[in-house]
Order: C-alpha cells, then structure tokens, then sequence
C-alpha cells in the first residue's frame, strides 16, 4: 500500500501537474494510515499478522519475476527483430502457403516484426493473405489528437493478397 501511494504522489506532480505540497500532504496522510497499519501487523506477528505479511512478500516476488520476465522479453524482440527482406526471401525456399484471412500478431513492438513470428513461419509454413501485427501502447498524455490514436503501415508489398 505504501508504494501506491508513493507512486499515487508521483501521479499527482507529473501527470495531473499539481503542487508539491499537495503530493507531499497526500503521501503524509495516507503513508501514516499505512504505516500504523503496518506497525501494528508487526507488533501482532506473533499472533497470526505473519499472514498478510507473508502474503505481500509472496505477491511481491510474483510481481518482480513478472516484470523482470516481461523486460527481458522486450529487450530480445528489439535486438532479435526480424527483417522483411528476410521474411520474403523466405517464402519460395520453404514453400510458404498464404490463406485467406486475416491473421492478428499481438507484439510490443512499434516497428517491425517479433522473431516469434520468423518461429511460427519456419514450423508452420502458412499464413494469412493479411496479417496485422498489433500493438498498444499507453502514452503519458492526457489526451491524444483522432488522428494520432491509431497509427497504421504497411511493412510488405500487397501483391499476396488475393481475395
């Protein structure tokens, strides 16, 4: 709780704008809430608080080895990118089958295409006439012009798709 509040105060001063003084009068409330909260699960240890703190340093970890998996991804799907040229000089030498459709890749990066896809291409040499490669990403604004929300590229020629 009290690192929501932390990161409550940090919301307050960079993204709302607000005064110091009120982030810091909001981390001096709700921190002395949280800090009796805890002192008192400290001085009940014995009698059973165990259990919640238990259960917050359990959480805690799953949170860390969460984050910690999901960085390391990103940082192999930047350095391992696959090309487009490679991608289609792919094709004739492994007999690479379009279907009609439209397929959706799921990735977190803004340009171009995850090396799980080169995986998914070389064990199953078949995709979609179309295939969209989404992927969302939260800007710290408040607000974003209509014709910035949704950027949108073609990153191959368009000669497979025969509908």
């Amino acid at each position: 709780m009290l690192v929501t509040t932390c990161l409550m105060s940090l919301v307050i001063v960079l993204c709302w704008h607000q005064n110091v003084l009120l982030a810091l009068g909001f981390v001096f409330i709700f921190g002395t809430i949280e800090a009796l909260f805890f002192s008192t699960s400290l001085i009940k240890l014995q009698q059973g608080a165990w259990v919640p703190v238990a259960l917050a340093l359990i959480l805690l970890t799953f949170m860390y080895v969460w984050h910690y998996g999901t960085l390391k991804k990103y940082e192999y799907d930047v350095h391992n990118k696959v090309s487009i040229n490679w991608l289609l000089g792919l094709g004739p030498s492994i007999g690479i089958v379009r279907v009609r459709g439209v397929g959706l890749i799921h990735t977190e990066l803004v340009s171009g295409i995850p090396v799980i896809f080169s995986h998914f291409v070389t064990n199953l040499p078949a995709f979609h006439a179309v295939l969209v490669f989404l992927c969302i990403k939260h800007v710290p604004v408040p607000h974003v012009r209509p014709d910035e929300q949704f950027l949108v590229r073609s990153i191959g020629p368009r000669e497979f798709i025969n509908y």
